[in-house]
């Protein structure tokens, strides 16, 4: 076993000792005991088939020994087992025997009778012995990946460490004197710096110091992005201290009554606030979104109490607590009913009496480190590029293809619960190591998608293993591993597997195998589609279907398109091929009537017009050419061109003539601004901005200063709500993405924005034509 583990063996011995210790010593009590808790669950023919953990989660136990932390804990430690979460029910089990421990000398759990004590002192090891034998070795089976769950996804020393160690009078006198010199405007949540406040700040800078430090380094990672919805929300900034005692801004945080994230919600409060989780995704690990709904549910709760320590307290042991306690203050006759309740006036349960303080005390200490002496240092998140994929696929699949780690990939989409892209989803904005769009795009069709139609749960019964499983739902236990983020084969009774279940289609019959081919299949486009829609659609490539429909690299398709979605017929045509088609001349106004094997350019060329011209004429930008069509040839005066020097000073002059007749605004830079996004802005080029400005080459310009641009019409800088809509560029963003989002064609927006290139920088506003 590696040596990350060593020290939990010792503890499991300990544990075993301990129970043996407290055994014997019970068995030397001569008075007999009525059982009260069974030391272990018992089995029935109903419970055959159930696993320790669904036995253990039946138990029955009186009111006062629910009410023990030690009982709580192992409790939280089940729950994790049922959801695999190995490492996290050891977590819980380890804090339940330090619980046990303490509750020996604590006077509050002597409530009960001392035989019923003696028994639950005396079988809660054996449970929790019983529990780590199941534990241990799924944790052995993790390997490295269980060191990396501790330092990035296992909250163990926030709420959850209620140590009872607190300062004494010289050092809370220490503490006070500095918070006498610290001006309180500076903060903007409200706070007094009471004993509650000062005890914690001990905690801090103490016992926590190390969860401390380590989440003062990590927020630095989501400063911008936190107090930018904070600021756009015009709430405190020092409402991200929360998300530090709630997480140490761990992304994948878990804590007890399975809350998750950065902010720990619950499911259910998740789901109310717009945050998905399902078997694939659980979105509360997605740190944007999170926020965004913690902030929501924050100031709900403000608004119904007006005030944020109350808010806090709401959000840590809920509004309904908070409200019924409120509500039993102000009926208090014997207080002045003209002054508001505050949080500290309030019998709250345990928790939660240190929560707010905790995030008081997380506040000053993050305002002032050095005075704590603790060295922040600025950590940053990756940059990524996003693409928004329509399939199903491994993440194994892509890590491949763009040569990087699947861990990489895991760390970008912090919010994919299992090993793939979610199946039950129409679509998924997939994030990339930066840089990488380019290769996904072009790999996309490449890749092993997920041909799997539907998911099934499974519960193994006793005796059963993955290979009769697999036959009995007609899989590979390759699949199945797969499907379940499986390193061997190793199962147990009570255990939820995922099924992935494949369509099998129906074995053609003799008789239909007869049957002349299938005539050649043709697609009509529809607004919003592209080669690459209508190819997952047919389930074909972009490849074939610009070879089907005769389309270079830079085509596209238009509504209205006919197009070839199966190989056509080709029939002998070597007599077309070798000889050049003669066309008739044509008198003025005839239309030239299309043949088989024309195009618009054969066309264009053999009557010596600009193919530009002919697509116009005969609306073929939105139609494609048929045969029998009737075309028009549009008049195009031939002009022999003038020597290059003669034709660049025409040209000079009549640019010199244009411009001066030119209106001209003038625009003041602001932050984030650059030539490229103001010449944009402003339907004109980067040269002619340099030109108006006497700027030269330079492109460098700096905030507050003024350039004379030209005025854009007022239709294009403010268009209507009825024509076009406006799309700010999000980080991360591509006219991939974005030409999905509105269903139209990245050729659409380059067009309607007039585009030197597709690349687009966070906060670009685009034009998207309705």
């Amino acid at each position: 076993m590696k040596k990350f583990f060593r020290h939990k063996i010792s503890l499991a011995s300990t544990l075993s000792a301990l129970a043996v210790l407290t055994l014997t010593g019970c068995a030397s009590k001569p008075a007999p005991v009525t059982p009260i808790v069974e030391p272990t669950p018992q089995t029935t023919a109903d419970t055959t088939n159930d696993s320790y953990t669904e036995q253990a989660l039946k138990e029955k136990v009186s009111d006062a020994i629910a009410s023990r932390p030690s009982w709580t804990y192992y409790q939280y430690a089940l729950q994790a087992m049922e959801n695999q979460e190995w490492l996290l029910a050891r977590h819980y089990l380890d804090e339940s025997l330090r619980q046990l421990v303490s509750e020996k000398y604590d006077s509050t759990y002597k409530n009960i009778s001392f035989q019923e004590d003696s028994l639950y002192r005396a079988t809660m090891p054996q449970r929790i012995v019983s529990a780590l034998d199941e534990v241990y070795p799924n944790v052995a089976e993790m390997g490295e990946s269980a060191e990396n769950f501790v330092r990035n996804e296992v909250s163990i020393e926030g709420i959850d460490d209620l140590d009872e160690n607190q300062a004494d009078s010289a050092t809370l006198q220490v503490i006070e004197s500095f918070l006498d010199t610290v001006d309180l405007k500076q903060f903007s949540l409200p706070v007094e710096f009471n004993d509650r406040v000062m005890q914690e700040i001990y905690y801090m800078t103490n016992q926590a110091r190390s969860f401390m430090s380590g989440s003062l380094n990590r927020k630095t990672a989501y400063d911008s992005l936190i107090y930018a919805q904070l600021d756009a929300a015009q709430m405190p900034r020092d409402l991200i201290y929360l998300s530090l005692v709630e997480s140490g801004f761990k992304v994948k945080a878990y804590s007890r009554a399975k809350a998750s994230g950065m902010w720990q919600f619950i499911p259910e409060t998740g789901k109310r606030y717009g945050l998905e989780v399902d078997y694939w995704v659980d979105m509360r690990r997605n740190p944007e979104k999170a926020t965004k709904a913690a902030l929501k549910y924050l100031k709900r709760l403000h608004d119904e109490f007006g005030d944020w320590l109350l808010a806090m307290a709401a959000y840590n042991c809920g509004e309904g607590r908070v409200r019924r306690l409120v509500k039993e203050m102000k009926a208090d006759s014997t207080r002045d009913s003209s002054l508001a309740v505050t949080y500290w006036e309030l019998d709250l349960p345990k928790e939660t009496m240190r929560y707010v303080p905790r995030i008081l005390a997380a506040m000053v200490v993050g305002h002032f480190p050095e005075q704590y002496d603790m060295i922040v240092e600025p950590q940053r998140q990756p940059d990524f590029d996003t693409v928004t994929v329509f399939d199903s696929f491994p993440l194994e699949e892509v890590a491949n293809l763009l040569k990087v780690k699947e861990d990489t990939l895991r760390s970008l989409n912090m919010e994919l619960v299992k090993w793939c892209t979610p199946p039950n989803k129409d679509s998924y904005l997939l994030r990339l190591p930066v840089g990488t769009r380019a290769a996904f795009v072009d790999g996309y069709d490449k890749m092993e998608k997920n041909n799997f139609s539907s998911w099934h749960h499974h519960k193994v019964k006793r005796g059963e293993n993955l290979g009769s499983i697999a036959r009995m739902y007609g899989i590979k236990v390759s699949e199945l591993q797969q499907a379940n983020d499986m390193k061997n084969t190793r199962i147990r009774a009570g255990q939820s597997l995922l099924i992935p279940i494949r369509i099998t289609p129906k074995p053609k019959s003799a008789s239909s195998a007869r049957k002349k081919p299938e005539k050649v299949r043709t697609y009509v486009v529809q607004p919003g589609d592209n080669l690459a829609s209508i190819a997952r659609k047919f389930g074909t490539s972009q490849e074939n279907l610009r070879a089907w429909n005769s389309m270079d690299a830079a085509s596209f398709v238009n509504a209205g398109d006919t197009v070839f979605v199966s190989k056509p017929e080709l029939k002998p045509t070597a007599a077309v091929a070798t000889t050049p088609v003669e066309r008739p001349k044509l008198a003025k106004g005839e239309k030239y009537v299309a043949k088989s094997g024309d195009s618009y350019a054969a066309i264009a060329k053999s009557y010596e017009v600009p193919v530009l011209l002919l697509l116009q004429a005969n609306n073929g930008f939105k139609k494609r050419l048929a045969v029998g069509d009737s075309i028009v040839i549009p008049e195009f005066k031939h002009t022999p061109s003038k020597p290059a020097k003669q034709a660049k000073s025409a040209e000079y002059k009549s640019e010199r003539k244009s411009n001066s007749a030119e209106k001209l605004t003038v625009y003041t830079v602001r932050p984030g601004d650059n030539l490229t996004a103001i010449s944009r802005k402003f339907s004109t080029t980067v040269q002619r901005i340099q030109e108006l400005n006497d700027m030269g080459a330079n492109t460098v310009i700096d905030v507050g200063q003024k350039l004379k641009v030209p005025a854009a019409p007022k239709k294009e800088m403010q268009p209507s709500e009825e024509d076009d809509r406006i799309h700010e560029v999000q980080k991360g963003e591509s006219l991939w993405d974005i030409a999905r989002q509105y269903k139209v064609t990245i050729e659409d927006i380059v067009k309607w924005n007039n585009l030197n290139d597709t690349k687009v920088r966070a906060g670009d506003r685009l034009k998207i034509k309705r």
